[in-house]
């Protein structure tokens, strides 16, 4: 994906382009930023403009073309120029960061500059870390270093002052669904959702299941429409016996969607926008139940549930532990109030 295809971080794709169109590519950088917010994209279409065989014409000028045999191999991992490292079981070794100490002060091979990825940099164990420091003290102009991170102060602070830092952010609303659009494009109603669901990050998009998302809420909708009614305690009780007998990863990932639907019901009853709900294509449903609910039992709800989670640390028995929650949710049925006067 070319510059002017990647959507969002413009200030960050600014200097890049005018770095490459000085010919003053820094020898290490540090890109920033939540998992899943494009930095490897971003990396991988410096190599590719750095090294593109049209960048040096017309409109391709700093950027890649996408078209080139050089921007297919460097896409398909393929291309001898542009190297990743990734981490070897939990962290990144010494023997890693060895080789690429040797390879590193090799000329390139096929393009004008080589690049080294190194992908979830915070993960490089202290012999490694400090393998590489020697490698940055005396850097060769053909090789650029691009550390990627989401924890960079978890870097050496001496890593940290040889290279140049730039900071990713996610996506806004509106840039995601845009991206979504370009490349993903499916109905409207599931673009607006997702770009909801991931927030910003674009690695979440391309791997998020969103018709396993949706059965998954629908139960939990299910199941907090029975606490709102509270008058149905066999089907509340089967609720429960279906949540508790999640694995504990699925469980989790099951809390995770409801806390969602809490925060969703939480904003409308209190008032706010539905533009700022996430599941946005339930919005008129979750209007309409909010003020059934009212803020006291939501907080409640909330907090019950968030005890539930932290003791997911024990060796609790997960359909015991929810059947507890669901029913002193019904406990709180009287306390009914929307935050309106």
């Amino acid at each position: 994906m070319s510059f002017t295809k990647l959507i969002g971080n413009e200030r960050n794709k600014l200097i890049l382009k005018r770095l490459l169109e000085r010919g003053s590519i820094a020898s290490t950088f540090i890109f920033a930023g939540p998992a899943g917010v494009g930095k490897r994209q971003f990396a991988l279409t410096m190599a590719k403009a750095a090294n593109c065989r049209r960048a040096q014409a017309g409109r391709f000028a700093h950027d890649s073309c996408d078209d080139c045999p050089v921007c297919f191999r460097i896409d398909a991992a393929a291309y001898g120029d542009v190297v990743t490292v990734e981490p070897d079981g939990q962290s990144i070794k010494i023997a890693q960061m060895r080789g690429l100490s040797l390879e590193v002060y090799y000329r390139p091979r096929e393009g004008r500059q080589r690049f080294f990825i190194v992908d979830e940099a915070d993960r490089l164990r202290a012999e490694a870390a400090n393998s590489l420091l020697k490698t940055l003290e005396e850097p060769p102009p053909t090789s650029t270093i691009i550390l990627l991170t989401a924890r960079p102060d978890a870097l050496l602070q001496t890593i940290r002052s040889r290279a140049q830092r730039l900071t990713f952010l996610p996506l806004t609303i509106a840039e995601m669904e845009e991206y979504l659009k370009q490349n993903y494009p499916r109905p409207p109603a599931e673009t607006k959702l997702l770009a909801r669901l991931t927030e910003g990050r674009i690695g979440q998009a391309t791997a998020f299941d969103l018709s396993l998302y949706r059965q998954e809420r629908r139960a939990l909708l299910g199941m907090i429409e029975l606490m709102a009614a509270g008058d149905d305690l066999f089907r509340l009780l089967k609720a429960a016996e279906y949540l508790g007998k999640k694995e504990k990863d699925d469980f989790e990932k099951s809390l995770d969607i409801l806390a969602l639907l809490q925060r969703d019901l939480f904003l409308l009853a209190a008032g706010g926008s539905r533009a700022a709900i996430t599941n946005i294509d339930l919005a008129d449903r979750l209007e309409e139940l909010a003020p059934q609910i009212g803020l006291q039992r939501l907080s409640q709800w909330v907090e019950k549930f968030d005890e539930l989670r932290a003791k997911l640390k024990l060796n609790i028995n997960r359909t015991i532990a929810t059947e507890g929650v669901l029913l002193e949710s019904l406990e709180s049925r009287e306390y009914v109030w929307t935050g309106h006067c």
